[in-house]
């Protein structure tokens, strides 16, 4: 420790002068990053990641800033929530080193002040922007930090982010650091070997100081017994403290909203935030959460990020996360002020197994005193370099460019070399959206890639998604809604958004106009259309590993349901011994409960040649009896079912859609291949024998 003495003292005074000891992770950063080092920085929520950076960056550039009066660090960060957050975060530091700090998204773009920042903070979508325009201003960066680096990892956002970081690499005359943080990140090479190819160098940081995690698990058996819990907190009047309610859809949030509100004590206390609030809206919900005394926030996973709202007393989960990196996010939220998290975690109501959600989250929460993250190999994606690749040709102002200018944007990474680029620009050019050149082997702008540019399509790799209509109070925009939602209002509706109820006031094709209300039954509940989560199969095997162990740890739930928990487990365990599949018969075929997942269930399916299948998360119901000890237990040796399992779905981006069909069905392997809990489930089903269960046995539970 001690190493902050290598700091301009300004700046180690700035950062760290209110501090008697420095974090452990912020002292091991500061010499690597004075010495220019490229690194990737795991650690935990609430350990000072971003100070951990940002003070030896700021240290390492200040005299050359301050000298050419230029932007010199770029902080990229994956949503705009978090690149507000983080400028009020930084200024209070920056302004006293006369750092000039800005942000640049599509609300606000502080690159247009007379006196630009020397430090930006931006997010994906908007650097490419800037590139498709030339900004000279990019030609000054010495630095990008790359925050929330997980939500980026094997996504298109991630290749696309890939990209433009290789294209500003190529535009500078000096090296560029680079900085890549996140609290859960499983294994850190394959974060610089995503990003940026195997051939990068790179310092791999990970503090593995682990805080205590006080838990309960409780079954809801009504929502009556969440409020008479904040009842009793707040009922007196004297009651303090900031709960934040984490759901997993934005339905739930307005549910739980509704519920709470109706109590007179809690009324003024409850707000909500998840992602169909205007920007606006939220900020409104940060500011009064992060300023009370007491206060009570449901969310989605929003503001799972870093987003401060203060200090939180305990964190509340109604029903598990999608996965255990999820479950880390959430819950490290609670209490930072000490080594310890307080989360209570809530079976949903109407839950349709109440006890195997409850050993959902045991297993999540074993998992997160372990730091047992899932390790999925980096994933060769392909959609965003189509983007890319419109996005520079579209930059030069649609003229033919050479093809080994374009491969070279893509050329830090191994699967995206020359012969896979082409192969996607001839796609594109027989799609309209290029232009070959008549004898040059060049490509240019087709009429479709003018039409992207003209309707601002060209920049972003999200998922398709359904059209919204805007939802608005007066000249307030509350927020965002899917247009299906016309098909359920009329005038005189009421509606619960944004934590409150609302009568409609008028309808039109694309907003609705609202105006607040206090009484009013019965209320039209919004739809809000999206994939369902479906079950994490590395969570699925923790279970098991969970309960065929010979005794289970009760004392994690509320005393009302540990003998019910415990009688529950020993059932399970009789059915799920270790090494068997659980099936049963049916009149037309077998139902076997691997507990594997749909795609694993699905392959097994095709690579066993089964006629007539259907795939679950929990069970393969099919035809033919499956000789268990003959399944093929390398990925690979799927080859020729690949085609098969491959599915378009509206998780994909719109430019995925326009790459050959044989590209876009690798894209969609790609979890097959990179998986490690696939090479080990199928190992385990592989050794495992079929053992037969009566129809009613596999029913008590309700697992058919």
């Amino acid at each position: 420790m001690g190493n902050e003495k290598l700091l301009y003292p300004s700046v180690a005074t700035t950062f760290y002068g209110n501090f008697s000891q420095i974090y452990k992770t912020q002292d091991e950063v500061i010499p690597y990053v004075l010495n220019g080092k490229n690194i990737v920085l795991s650690a935990g929520t609430g350990s000072g990641k971003t100070e951990a950076v940002m003070a030896p960056l700021i240290s390492r550039y200040l005299k050359k800033a301050i000298e050419t009066d230029s932007l010199t660090i770029l902080y990229i960060a994956p949503t705009k929530a978090l690149v507000n957050d983080l400028e009020r975060r930084l200024y209070p530091y920056l302004r006293k080193l006369d750092f000039r700090v800005g942000i640049r998204h599509g609300d606000q773009d502080d690159m247009k002040l007379r006196m630009i920042p020397h430090v930006l903070i931006t997010t994906p979508e908007s650097l490419d922007v800037m590139l498709f325009r030339g900004d000279k201003a990019l030609d000054g960066i010495h630095a990008v930090v790359l925050d929330e680096i997980h939500l980026l990892y094997n996504t298109q956002r991630g290749l696309h982010l890939s990209i433009l970081l290789n294209r500003l690499k190529q535009k500078l005359d000096h090296p560029l650091q680079w900085v890549a943080i996140s609290a859960t990140i499983c294994n850190l090479q394959y974060v610089r070997d995503f990003l940026f190819g195997t051939n990068e160098e790179a310092v791999f940081l990970e503090d593995l100081t682990k805080r205590e995690i006080d838990s309960q698990i409780r079954i809801l058996k009504s929502m009556d017994q969440l409020k008479e819990l904040f009842i009793k907190i707040f009922g007196s009047g004297c009651g303090r403290g900031k709960y934040l309610i984490f759901a997993n859809s934005r339905r739930e949030c307005e549910q739980i909203a509704t519920f709470l509100s109706e109590v007179e004590c809690l009324s003024d206390l409850v707000c909500t935030h998840y992602s169909s609030l205007s920007v606006e809206m939220r900020e409104e919900v940060e500011y009064f959460f992060n300023n009370s005394v007491k206060a009570i926030c449901i969310s989605t996973s929003t503001l799972e990020l870093g987003i401060d709202i203060g200090n939180i007393d305990a964190v509340f989960l109604y029903g598990p996360p999608p996965g255990v990196d999820s479950f880390l996010q959430r819950i490290g939220r609670s209490n930072r002020r000490s080594k310890k998290t307080n989360v209570i975690c809530l079976v949903r109501i109407g839950c349709t197994n109440p006890y195997l959600e409850a050993l959902n989250f045991h297993a999540l929460i074993e998992l997160a005193k372990e730091g047992n993250l899932p390790e999925k190999k980096p994933y060769s994606l392909f959609g965003s370099s189509v983007q890319q690749l419109l996005s520079y040709i579209g930059s030069v102002n649609g003229e033919y460019t050479r093809t080994s200018e374009l491969a070279k944007l893509c050329s830090h990474l191994p699967h995206l070399e020359r012969p896979t680029i082409e192969l996607i620009l001839g796609e594109l050019e027989a799609d309209g959206y290029l232009k070959a050149h008549g004898f040059k082997n060049r490509y240019g702008a087709g009429q479709k890639l003018y039409k992207l540019i003209d309707h601002r399509m060209i920049y972003g790799n999200f998922p398709l998604s359904t059209q919204e209509i805007r939802i608005i109070h007066g000249k307030k925009n509350l927020g965002y809604v899917s247009s299906i939602n016309l098909l359920r209002l009329n005038r005189g509706s009421i509606i619960r958004f944004a934590g409150k109820k609302w009568k409609v006031k008028n309808i039109k094709k694309e907003e609705v106009e609202v105006t607040p209300i206090n009484i009013g039954e019965p209320l039209t509940n919004l739809l809000y259309p999206g994939n369902s989560m479906g079950l994490d199969i590395f969570v699925i095997s923790s279970i098991l590993d969970l309960i065929q162990k010979s005794s289970l740890d009760t004392k994690i739930y509320s005393k009302d349901i540990q003998r019910d928990i415990q009688e529950f487990a020993n059932l399970y365990r009789q059915i799920f011994q270790q090494n068997t599949i659980p099936f049963y018969r049916k009149s037309d075929g077998y139902v076997y409960f691997t507990l594997s997942g749909y795609i694993i269930n699905k392959a097994i399916a095709l690579i066993t040649k089964q006629a007539n299948f259907k795939a679950t998360d929990i069970t393969l119901t099919c035809s033919k009896k499956i000789e268990w000890d003959l399944l093929p237990t390398d990925p690979t040796e799927y080859k020729r079912v690949f085609q098969s399992l491959f599915e378009v779905n509206s998780n994909q981006t719109f430019y995925q859609t326009l790459l050959p069909k044989e590209i876009q069905k690798l894209e969609f392997i790609q979890c097959w291949l990179c998986d490690s809990i696939i090479t080990s489930q199928l190992l385990k089903l592989q050794k495992s024998s079929a053992v037969e269960n009566s129809v009613e046995e596999m029913c008590v539970w309700e697992l058919s």
